[in-house]
């Protein structure tokens, strides 16, 4: 059986390897607890800006891509939130943020391309704080559908 640089803990157990193991769950769950707050309120601003863009695109193909990051964006707020009360048995507590001015629809689009990225990066970066699967699979889920919503916002960003 080959498993490349990652072992699984058992087998760094066998090869002698404690400093391999870790019985903790989380590296820091406080920390990573306050992400997943920092995330739903992301989440609920994405939805803002998203129904403002699709408002503003001229194309149908442009209101379908922004529309299918918005929905996924909603999905992702109730993922984030069943997490977060799986995680600690109450209900997260997140101010709505507030919606933000669109000077033009080319800066807004790029402005959710690069934000699309960074959300890439945070949930990578909570993926990597826990040994919990089912956890590591909401996290998966959630970086996968992030990245495509910026190459679909990357591809309409050319066609302007």
């Amino acid at each position: 059986m080959y498993y490349g640089a990652y072992w699984p803990a058992e087998y760094a157990r066998f090869m002698g390897r404690p400093e391999d193991v870790s019985s903790a769950p989380f590296t820091d769950q406080t920390h990573f607890l306050q992400l997943v707050l920092q995330a739903i309120y992301n989440e609920r601003a994405a939805q803002l800006l998203y129904r403002d863009l699709e408002v503003r695109a001229e194309t149908p193909f442009q209101k379908r891509q922004i529309r299918h990051a918005y929905d996924d964006e909603v999905k992702h707020e109730r993922l984030l939130n069943q997490l977060y009360h799986n995680l600690t048995g109450q209900h997260p507590q997140v101010a709505n943020p507030p919606r933000k001015e669109i000077p033009d629809f080319q800066t807004a689009l790029r402005s959710a391309f690069e934000d699309e990225l960074e959300a890439v990066e945070l949930y990578r970066d909570m993926y990597l704080m826990t040994s919990l699967t089912w956890v590591r699979d909401v996290m998966i889920q959630l970086l996968t559908d992030e990245f495509e919503h910026s190459t679909r916002f990357s591809y309409i960003r050319a066609e302007l």
